[in-house]
């Protein structure tokens, strides 16, 4: 997911990189600086939301094929891992991020 500052809004994309080149699977503008964002996954399918307010999810998308993380389709071992992580992309920014949070658990 990538987050980014746009005049009075934020804008946030969900993208997809293979072998270099993005698609961007979904574009939301939002009007806040605090930003919550959760991922949940079910099988080799994965959900992705945020919410400007606590526990007040909005969809960006669902049901992505999370294959392509697999040693399989990638051909090799390609280290997957999770975690959080911010990025100007090589270029300088004035963008700041704050994680106050992360909860890693089980869905039943």
């Amino acid at each position: 997911m990538e987050f980014t500052k746009m005049n009075d809004y934020s804008v946030l994309r969900l993208v997809k990189r293979t072998a270099g080149e993005d698609q961007t699977w979904s574009v939301e503008q939002v009007k806040t600086n605090r930003l919550f964002l959760k991922v949940e996954v079910y099988g080799q399918d994965y959900n992705f939301y945020y919410a400007t307010e606590p526990e007040n999810w909005q969809t960006l998308t669902e049901n992505v094929d999370g294959r392509i993380l697999s040693t399989d389709i990638a051909g090799g071992f390609v280290g997957t891992y999770i975690g959080m992580y911010t990025s100007s992309n090589g270029e300088e920014s004035s963008n700041t991020a704050d994680f106050d949070y992360f909860e890693y658990s089980r869905l039943s």
